[in-house]
């Protein structure tokens, strides 16, 4: 069974993904923030991908929690969504980056996520070819 990790505080932007995925017929579990993802993670480690914010509102960084669940040896896709891609020159720089810093395979900017749309931006570790859904 397909089963996603989703990390965010703002239920806004987590529930738009949930129903995503819910109208794929894929379950999600919510944390809203690293902490919450890491036990959630640490508990259940077979989902098939995690998605996590970067910044929120406890501060704890979802980034860092990214990065251990790839230290940890994580072998699903990991997905970032912050509204810092929208910047511009953040998204090719992050697509460079955050490969190597926390085994990323894809982003979501947030501007679009926010109107309910979920974009699939590839790093260098994605298939360009194949969205993950």
């Amino acid at each position: 069974m397909n089963q996603i990790l989703i990390v965010d505080d703002n239920d806004k932007y987590a529930n738009n993904l949930i129903s995503y995925f819910s109208s794929k017929g894929i379950s999600c579990d919510r944390a809203v923030d690293a902490a919450e993802g890491w036990k959630l993670y640490s508990n259940h480690k077979n989902y098939q991908m995690i998605i996590s914010d970067v910044t929120m509102e406890t501060q704890t960084s979802g980034l860092w929690m990214m990065r251990k669940i790839y230290k940890d040896g994580y072998e699903g896709i990991k997905v970032i969504a912050s509204t810092g891609f929208d910047v511009l020159g953040v998204m090719p720089f992050s697509a460079w980056f955050l490969p190597w810093f926390c085994g990323l395979h894809w982003m979501i900017p947030k501007v679009p996520l926010k109107k309910g749309t979920v974009e699939w931006v590839p790093t260098r570790l994605s298939n360009k070819n194949s969205k993950p859904y």
